[in-house]
């Protein structure tokens, strides 16, 4: 089960291409995925935006027990497995779960303050495209922007997909953080120590993993969940 969970783990950090730039984490989950194949999948979401899904608006709304997990995004995100070299079978399982994931992390991003605005996701847009022009994998990222119709039709994309995923990246992110810093003695200088802080450091972050995942659980553990 713990496996299960650490793989779904890397499809976020690999579905969240879609999002972040780290197209370089497609060996997460499989060495076989085909960026032109995903992003030709991912047209037809781009044709019929996601965003004007009314079951995908009605998930967006705080919730305290019932999850929504619109059927939209588990075909999207079972269109990815797929490309990834799953059967039919495992990636409506994978799909599945990587949708309850999602959504769970988001409602809890949003109770705890981190809810985002247009203007919010139009500053990190902006920010993404200066990232993608210094990007090391500038190419494999360009790659997948093509598939698209063009890449204005790219940036609307990401525009739905980040009504989830920021406030998901900057919850995460904080409680990375936050558990990192609880955890690494005051005593160890960054400047003093540098090797010695330096692997306590990774130490923690290797914990953080394993927090992570207990954070999830006990999240999922407090909804159910409804499939629209």
């Amino acid at each position: 089960m713990k496996n299960k969970k650490r793989q779904i783990a890397s499809a976020i950090l690999v579905l969240s291409f879609v999002c972040m730039m780290s197209l370089s984490a497609i060996a997460g989950v499989s060495d076989s995925v085909k960026i032109e194949s995903w992003g030709n999948a991912v047209q037809k979401y781009v044709d019929n935006p996601i965003g004007e899904n009314d079951t995908v608006k009605q998930s967006l709304a705080p919730t305290d027990n019932v999850i929504i997990l619109p059927q939209i995004e588990i075909d999207q995100a079972k269109d990815f497995y797929i490309s990834a070299g799953y059967s039919d079978a495992e990636a409506q399982e994978a799909a599945i779960a990587y949708v309850k994931e999602i959504n769970t992390l988001y409602q809890e991003a949003i109770k705890h303050g981190y809810a985002v605005t247009d203007d919010e996701i139009s500053a990190h847009i902006e920010q993404m495209k200066v990232d993608f022009q210094n990007a090391e994998n500038k190419d494999e990222i360009y790659d997948f922007i093509n598939s698209f119709e063009n890449e204005e039709a790219y940036w609307d994309f990401q525009f739905e997909m980040l009504k989830k995923d920021l406030p998901i990246q900057r919850y995460v992110a904080d409680k990375e953080n936050e558990y990192i810093n609880r955890n690494t003695p005051n005593n160890l200088s960054a400047s003093a120590n540098s090797v010695e802080y330096s692997d306590k450091v990774l130490e923690v972050q290797e914990e953080w993993v394993d927090q992570f995942e207990a954070i999830k659980d006990d999240a999922e553990n407090r909804y159910e969940y409804k499939i629209e």
